[in-house]
């Protein structure tokens, strides 16, 4: 795939749009780029991933992501980010973090179909006592809480448990993997974090992520 997509690159600089053959090159390129964004999916959420966990600046990171979210979600979507006192440093990888966002992000943007608000919120907590979740363990420590909020058409009472499964999707045949949501999850644990979602049909849809502190605590 890297190979295909270097040499679309090279093609493409050797042809203009107005170039017949233009098109037809960028359609390969878009359509290996989706495959190699699969083929992230699956490692991830098969664990075979290698983690690279960093410290970093957990508002530099949204920051920096905010333009490509905007582009992501379209015009008629409104992007809101805001920051809680003492939220800085975060240890975790930074391209999966990404990835993590990103999915979230994209799973609201398609819950709004209409246009409404997404929103990202961030604050410091300390989990007293660690939690269990099956063979899953939150230690006790010191997290930033990561809330991402839509106001889009919610998830049904039926899917709401099912969310996490890798493949599963409510969206129409071809508008997704299904892979989205399981491979945050699967990020999210590997990480030592959490992951739950709050959702009300009709109103909207509440995903948050606990990701350990980075630094001195």
């Amino acid at each position: 795939l890297t190979a295909m997509i270097g040499f679309c690159d090279l093609l493409l600089a050797r042809h203009t749009e107005s170039d017949p053959s233009f098109h037809d090159i960028m359609q390969i390129k878009q359509n290996a780029n989706r495959a190699a964004n699969l083929v992230r999916q699956l490692l991830a959420f098969s664990r075979r991933q290698t983690l690279q966990p960093k410290i970093f600046s957990i508002g530099d990171a949204l920051n920096d992501m905010s333009n490509l979210l905007r582009r992501l979600i379209g015009e008629n979507i409104k992007l809101e980010i805001s920051h809680g006192e003492g939220v800085d440093l975060i240890r975790t990888d930074p391209g999966q973090f990404d990835q993590v966002i990103i999915n979230l992000v994209v799973n609201a943007r398609d819950a709004m179909k209409r246009g409404g608000t997404v929103s990202i919120s961030t604050q410091k907590v300390r989990i007293e006592n660690s939690i269990q979740r099956g063979h899953e363990v939150m230690h006790a420590g010191d997290y930033i809480l990561i809330d991402v909020v839509d106001t889009g058409s919610g998830i049904a009472k039926e899917d709401i448990n099912r969310i996490w499964e890798p493949f599963f999707s409510t969206k129409e045949v071809g508008k997704g993997t299904g892979l989205g949501l399981s491979m945050a999850f699967s990020i999210v644990q590997k990480h030592s974090g959490r992951i739950e979602v709050e959702s009300t049909p009709g109103v909207g849809t509440r995903f948050r992520v606990w990701v350990p502190v980075g630094g001195p605590t």
